[in-house]
């Protein structure tokens, strides 16, 4: 963005010097024939990009100063430190004449505008605002946030955002640590409000004016599809509708950061996935799976945060991601939880659109849901050669019906059927929530827990990603989901 007319005068200096590249490009393709044309092409079209790039600039910059644009429209708070330099600009004001008007340096001003205002507060936003005669549909800039960070927070309660999201999840680690040990002045703690309401915009499309008005606060949770299962009765929905919200969006971040994965066919067979996977990898571990789901241009997002839900899965515009988040370190549990994403996945691939929400595994609904029982069946073949029902069948012939008893008898048909005895407790523990019987607990304790599935994922994502596809703020936020914060 060109902020003056220095940067002016430069622009218009690189556009006649790429111009004059380009010519002298076409000149030498015509006469030199040792260059690969491809090469040729590539290097003409990185000169046109950048050239196109700059006579936009050129061309807002003089709209703006000809006064042609007499209404600048912005989508977010984010964008309001651009919009001060544009509304600058379109009342024919150096930098110096704001600094003037402010009682300030215009070196401050060239500050600002150069890291578009990241270190003012929102005093000075509103200073700015008001000094460039600025009129806004919504009382955006407010002269004064009523309240203080604590009343905030009791605001986002009411829809389920947790004070402890805000300042792990969105907040810079620094920033969020400062809070907790530091007494902010009224003018920092102003600003962080401010901060915290731009953030608060992007993720839960929540504004200011809702933010900060008497009226009871809602969120809006039609982006997230029809969730499949209800919750248990202490599950606090509010705060479960909030955080897959959030997750929602980071889902859509990953998909918009992966836009370049191919997309296959999922396959709904067992036997097929399970071969694909060990001819391809050489062996079926929850690291391999992960691999082979995102070859099917499936993005896995792992999670670590405590409470809400269990997993979820999301096709949006005909693509598919999957959220896996468990407290668990056990890698057969990671492995199954992915693999009963990927068959709810693989189901409907004529949908564009398609939502499973997991809810605990002992919640009704999930019981008596059939794809539920499906994707568990198929999930739980992958991970036992194809043997589960055959298995879990001799477990219970073996325990002679005893509940009690599986916990020793599981490990003891594993080791003689030559099966993971993880995968086989997880599977169990599945067979007898059908029957109302919650076993996790005790299937839980036959777990092996040498791994860290959730950095195994979250390392394979940073591999994966192209975080250079998403602009600052929504890479902030995809990381700081993905950052190892203690719970």
């Amino acid at each position: 963005m060109i902020k003056n007319e220095r940067q002016y005068r430069i622009t218009k200096a690189q556009i006649d010097k790429f111009s004059r590249a380009l010519e002298e490009l076409a000149k030498q393709s015509q006469s030199n024939q040792k260059v690969h044309p491809i090469l040729q092409k590539a290097q003409v079209d990185a000169l046109q990009s950048q050239l196109t790039d700059l006579r936009k600039q050129l061309e807002e910059y003089e709209a703006l100063k000809s006064g042609q644009r007499a209404v600048l429209e912005i989508e977010s708070l984010e964008e309001i430190p651009r919009a001060l330099i544009k509304a600058r600009i379109a009342a024919g004001l150096s930098q110096k004449d704001l600094a003037e008007r402010l009682g300030l340096k215009e070196q401050q001003i060239q500050r600002y505008e150069d890291t578009e205002y990241s270190s003012a507060s929102f005093g000075r936003l509103v200073e700015v605002s008001q000094a460039l005669g600025i009129k806004v549909r919504e009382d955006v800039f407010l002269r004064s946030v009523q309240g203080s960070l604590t009343t905030l927070f009791q605001r986002l309660n009411q829809v389920g955002i947790d004070r402890n999201l805000v300042l792990r999840r969105l907040l810079p680690q620094l920033t969020a640590a400062n809070i907790q040990t530091e007494k902010l002045t009224e003018e920092e703690e102003s600003s962080l409000i401010f901060r915290i309401a731009t953030l608060l915009q992007r993720v839960f499309k929540l504004t200011p004016t809702e933010i900060f008005s008497s009226s009871p606060l809602q969120l809006n949770t039609a982006a997230l599809g029809t969730v499949r299962f209800k919750v248990s009765a202490r599950t606090d929905e509010r705060r479960l509708s909030a955080y897959t919200v959030y997750a929602h969006f980071l889902a859509l971040l990953l998909l918009e950061a992966t836009s370049d994965l191919p997309k296959k066919r999922i396959p709904t067979d067992a036997n097929e996935v399970r071969e694909a996977i060990i001819s391809t990898y050489g062996s079926l571990t929850f690291k391999n799976a992960l691999q082979y789901l995102w070859s099917l241009g499936v993005p896995v997002l792992p999670l670590k945060d405590p409470s809400a839900f269990h997993g979820a899965f999301w096709r949006v515009g005909g693509r598919n991601v999957i959220v896996l988040k468990q407290q668990t370190s056990s890698a057969a549990r990671w492995l199954f939880d992915l693999l009963h994403e990927l068959f709810h996945a693989a189901r409907e691939p004529d949908l564009d659109e398609r939502t499973v929400v997991e809810a605990e595994e002992t919640a009704i609904e999930r019981r008596e849901s059939q794809e539920e029982m499906e994707v568990n069946l198929e999930a739980g073949n992958v991970v036992l050669s194809g043997r589960a029902e055959e298995l879990a069948q001799m477990c219970v012939e073996a325990a002679n019906g005893s509940v009690e008893r599986l916990k020793k008898v599981v490990p003891q048909i594993a080791n003689r059927e030559n099966v993971p005895s993880d995968s086989l407790a997880n599977y169990m523990a599945f067979r007898l929530s059908l029957q109302g019987i919650n076993w996790w607990g005790a299937a839980t304790n036959l777990q092996s827990l040498d791994q860290n599935p959730w950095q195994i994922a979250r390392d394979f994502l940073l591999e994966q990603t192209n975080f250079g596809r998403l602009n600052e703020v929504d890479q902030n936020l995809l990381l700081q989901a993905l950052s190892d914060i203690d719970n």
